[in-house]
């Protein structure tokens, strides 16, 4: 049997939240990057508000990280965390495909 105090620690421990990492590569203030940089925002803001990180990446300015991460089409959005990395094109505006591919859905039953 569990001793109370054993209990008591037991209720201190906060439930461990998920926290995502977005990579999304843009070309500069480019139409569809500029639309991609707004919706992968309003997304998150909506559905994953405070647990997530968005690492922007201008392939004009810093084209060896696209080349590293295999970017071809900007803009490319990679999420690196939780695994597995899942990799969405265009500039976001279809928000339930978003959400379905980068697994931001509730299971359907």
């Amino acid at each position: 049997m569990m001793k109370a105090r054993n209990r008591r620690s037991l209720k201190s421990v906060k439930p461990r939240v998920e926290t995502y990492l977005f990579r999304l590569f843009v070309a500069g203030n480019e139409s569809n990057s500029s639309q991609a940089r707004g919706n992968l925002a309003r997304i998150c803001e909506e559905h994953i508000k405070g647990s997530y990180k968005i690492e922007t990446v201008d392939v004009l300015k810093d084209p060896s990280t696209a080349y590293e991460n295999k970017v071809l089409v900007t803009p490319t959005l990679i999420l690196i965390k939780p695994l597995p990395k899942v990799t969405v094109l265009g500039n976001l505006n279809d928000t339930w495909q978003v959400l379905a591919a980068l697994r931001l859905t509730p299971v359907q039953r």
